[in-house]
């Protein structure tokens, strides 16, 4: 009898150690890094200024938050595109001041430099005949109370 009910303050007490986000809220404060779901399977991870506001955005196709393998998703490009002009509408980026392409192996990246945010793209281009090649899409916003990021001008 006495292992049962060892096992049994052992298996409670396991479960009871989860939190929830309301209690890691009133512990810890707001977040400052939220994650979101944009699309069926695809994710936005957003990481806040000093004033609440976004300072930047990651989009890519949801993952578990602990990889076991390095296996990555991939995304469709119209998708992607829909999801750019969701977060940060044209009007919103200001005038487009330079942009950058780089290609290495089967990657791709390109950045577009904008008067308020800065909007970098990793594609595989190997991948010719599937229709999710969009890896990741990085927004940084150029405002005070952002962290510079390196990826400004």
């Amino acid at each position: 009898m006495r292992p049962s009910i060892l096992c049994a303050v052992l298996v409670s007490a396991a479960v009871s150690a989860a939190q929830t986000s309301q209690e890691l809220h009133s512990r810890y404060g707001e977040p400052n890094i939220e994650r979101f779901t944009v699309r069926p399977s695809i994710g936005v991870t957003v990481e806040y200024g000093s004033d609440g506001l976004a300072c930047q955005m990651v989009v890519e196709a949801q993952q578990p938050l602990v990889h076991r393998e390095q296996s990555r998703r991939n995304m469709a490009p119209e998708v992607v595109d829909g999801i750019i002009d969701e977060m940060v509408p044209p009007e919103v980026r200001g005038r487009k001041v330079d942009s950058l392409y780089q290609s290495a192996g089967c990657g791709e990246l390109h950045v577009d430099f904008y008067e308020n945010v800065t909007i970098s793209r990793s594609t595989d281009h190997c991948l010719p005949l599937k229709p999710q090649r969009d890896g990741s899409v990085t927004i940084v916003f150029k405002r005070q109370r952002c962290p510079s990021t390196g990826l400004r001008r």
